[in-house]
């Protein structure tokens, strides 16, 4: 796995932050979710965390991952 840049991983901790007071859950609560949907799908997938967002809110799970368009 690549190392994260300082502004990736402080933007992922601000939005950990932000989203789990959204869907009222911890945010290392929210992080280990993210960090399991990663884990996961790079099994299936070659995914970097800087290709790889997750975003949670009360009604939904959206996953991206920015790759090459085909």
């Amino acid at each position: 796995m690549q190392k994260r840049s300082s502004v990736s991983i402080a933007r992922n901790r601000l939005k950990a932050l932000v989203t789990s007071d959204r869907v009222n859950c911890s945010p290392a609560a929210y992080e280990d979710i993210c960090r399991e949907l990663f884990e996961t799908l790079s099994k299936y997938m070659e995914l970097t965390e800087d290709n790889f967002d997750v975003e949670i809110n009360r009604n939904q799970v959206i996953i991206t991952f920015l790759g090459e368009e085909t």
